[in-house]
């Protein structure tokens, strides 16, 4: 995937790309490890602007745009509701079990009163199992978290929705958080799984990291897995699944089984 270098962007260029229909999700597959033969358990969905010369404008350039502008708001919307219709799809095509799907969402929809209702309603049209959606909580939204967050997280855990706290030890109250917040899994940040298993210091943080979860009763995913070793190391570290360029790139294709 060809990506532009960086370049000034205007709101009205975002917008009128979301309007004619120019973004579009990418899937990257997420696996189970814990069996000899790796399986898809579910995906996270990563949205992508592309241009007409085959070329993509990262997301780092233009969600610090929508987030300036506030119209991540409506970007976050989209990118559930589509990923619920995918969801139900995928169920209306014979899918035998709830394959998860991921979806990021801004600090600042948690912030919104309204936020967990235009859920409810989003799995209400579409039929999906509340479950089967993970929405991905980023360290920068509970560390500002204010009480319409914290209520809304509470409100989206009681609905049924899988929570995951996303770029896992990359802010400075990850310990705390794990203590008070209703989440379901962790996200071990790619830049300490680069490290692995060589890197000494990485490799103990995420060692004592997986440990942590695991007596809370948490599930574990590796973020950015590129190289056998680092999944030989997290599988006997008891971590739960993983996703990253060796099992598979974000594409608008899912994978169907994961060959390795």
């Amino acid at each position: 995937m060809s990506v532009l270098p960086a370049v000034p962007l205007e709101v009205a260029d975002l917008t009128r790309a979301f309007e004619t229909g120019d973004l579009l999700l990418h899937y990257q597959p997420q696996v189970d490890v814990s069996q000899p033969w790796p399986k898809i358990v579910g995906y996270e969905a990563l949205a992508r602007w592309p241009l007409s010369d085959g070329s993509f404008i990262p997301p780092d350039q233009f969600i610090p745009v929508a987030e300036d502008c506030g119209f991540v708001l409506t970007l976050d919307i989209w990118v559930i509701e589509t990923v619920c219709k995918e969801l139900a799809r995928m169920k209306k095509a014979g899918a035998l079990q709830c394959l998860g799907m991921a979806a990021n969402v801004s600090p600042q929809q948690f912030g919104q009163r309204h936020f967990p209702q235009s859920v409810a309603d989003i799995l209400t049209y579409t039929g999906v199992d509340p479950g089967c959606l993970t929405l991905e909580i980023t360290e920068r939204t509970v560390l500002d978290e204010d009480e319409t967050t914290l209520e809304n997280i509470h409100a989206l855990r009681e609905m049924g929705v899988t929570l995951s706290l996303d770029d896992f030890g990359t802010g400075y109250s990850s310990l705390f958080q794990l203590r008070t917040l209703p989440i379901h899994e962790v996200k071990l940040d790619r830049s300490f799984v680069s490290g692995l298993p060589h890197r000494h210091q990485d490799a103990a943080i995420l060692g004592a990291t997986i440990d942590l979860a695991s007596e809370l009763g948490l599930r574990v995913v590796a973020e950015g897995v590129e190289q056998a070793d680092q999944v030989t190391w997290l599988r006997e570290r008891g971590c739960n699944a993983m996703q990253g360029f060796l099992f598979g790139r974000p594409a608008a294709r899912k994978p169907d089984a994961i060959l390795l």
